[in-house]
């Protein structure tokens, strides 16, 4: 509850610090300092970043439904995508074989960046800020680095674990994962 309230306390201390310098540019505006004015809203933009939408891939590609949900969900909020590839390759997994471990991490990440790119186009094609983040660890711990590293993350997007049945398929049953939308609190 008392992170609750610090997200909100944060986002009203945000709200009233561009009241303020909306304030102060009305001020030397009347006061006939238009320059000085238009200064004060050139400077907030670049003060100003952006809400950030992460999107977990599975392991080291993303899947369509995903890439569209965080296109459409991005657009439609004006958020910032970050992609994210995890894989649990940590020292603790690999002691006895690390040039087994730096090769299957060559690999994942020359995939990552390989299965990044349509996400990453269509990201720019739609003007829509994106990057992208590997990770040789539990995803629990990449979304903390990826917070810390970042700053505030107002949504993450992800697959669900589990694969679920399609329903109404006539060849067959169809199998498809569910997507998963949460805040970090």
């Amino acid at each position: 509850m008392a992170s609750i309230l610090g997200k909100i306390k944060q986002r009203i201390g945000r709200l009233t610090g561009k009241m303020n310098q909306q304030q102060e540019a009305i001020t030397f505006a009347e006061a006939g300092e238009p320059e000085h004015a238009q200064q004060l809203f050139q400077e907030q933009p670049e003060a100003q970043q952006p809400a950030k939408l992460l999107v977990v891939g599975r392991e080291s590609s993303f899947s369509g439904e995903i890439i569209d949900y965080a296109l459409e969900m991005s657009q439609r909020m004006s958020y910032g995508i970050i992609a994210l590839n995890t894989a649990p390759l940590s020292c603790d997994t690999f002691k006895l074989f690390s040039s087994s471990r730096d090769e299957l991490c060559k690999k994942f990440k020359s995939l990552s960046e390989e299965n990044v790119g349509i996400f990453q186009q269509a990201a720019a094609e739609k003007g829509i800020s994106f990057q992208h983040v590997i990770m040789y660890c539990e995803t629990d711990e990449a979304l903390e680095a990826v917070s810390k590293e970042f700053g505030e993350i107002s949504f993450v997007v992800s697959e669900s674990e589990e694969e679920r049945v399609e329903d109404g398929t006539e060849d067959g049953e169809k199998l498809r994962r569910e997507l998963v939308v949460y805040s970090i609190v």
